[in-house]
């Protein structure tokens, strides 16, 4: 999605690994960006993108990288965005001055800028960002007895650290029935590693 110049970085931190390779530079992107992509990108199907499986090329390496300052849409692009008619795009290009203005294509196709339609969608509430969170599942696997316990976290939440000797930290909602479990298994002495 970044080498399709559909997100950009909203800045950069540099993070000093020391003994893992000195400072890396790493780049910041809005999460009302990536939150939106979704929304404002209809035309990607974003469960075939989720269920890509490790090793697979991404369908998205197939598309054409947005020429920077050429992510245009069409009317009809817009209505899919919005979830609407067409005609509700053509009576908000009436009734609104500030819609954006096209930018390209003809009088009967006109092109508009994808990020100022976007901008003006969410200023008008046409579209919100989707704010709930999917659940994620939480394996976590004993060291000596492979024991294997698969937990629902709601609401995730991934902070890694920003120094290598540092831990990294991942929470989340639990049922009472994987909380319990998780516990127990922790109590056990047998907690290992775990992936997501």
């Amino acid at each position: 999605m970044v080498d399709l110049g559909w997100i950009t970085p909203t800045g950069v931190v540099e993070i000093d690994y020391k003994r893992q390779g000195g400072v890396t530079r790493v780049p910041l992107y809005s999460a009302q960006d990536v939150a939106l992509l979704p929304v404002i990108r209809p035309e990607v199907d974003w469960r075939e993108l989720r269920t890509v499986a490790p090793g697979r090329r991404s369908p998205l390496s197939a598309l054409t990288p947005t020429a920077e300052g050429r992510d245009t849409v069409l009317a009809a692009g817009i209505a899919r965005i919005a979830g609407v008619a067409r005609a509700a795009v053509a009576n908000w290009r009436r009734r609104h001055p500030d819609f954006p203005a096209p930018t390209g294509g003809t009088a009967t196709q006109p092109e508009f800028d994808r990020p100022a339609v976007v901008a003006w969608l969410l200023a008008h509430d046409k579209i919100t960002a989707p704010s709930s969170i999917p659940s994620a599942t939480l394996v976590l696997r004993a060291d000596r007895t492979d024991k294997e316990l698969r937990c629902r976290l709601d609401d995730p939440w991934l902070q890694l650290a920003t120094d290598a000797t540092d831990d990294d930290r991942l929470s989340g909602w639990t049922s009472d029935h994987d909380a319990h479990a998780l516990a127990a298994l922790t109590a056990e002495g047998e907690g290992g590693p775990c992936a997501g």
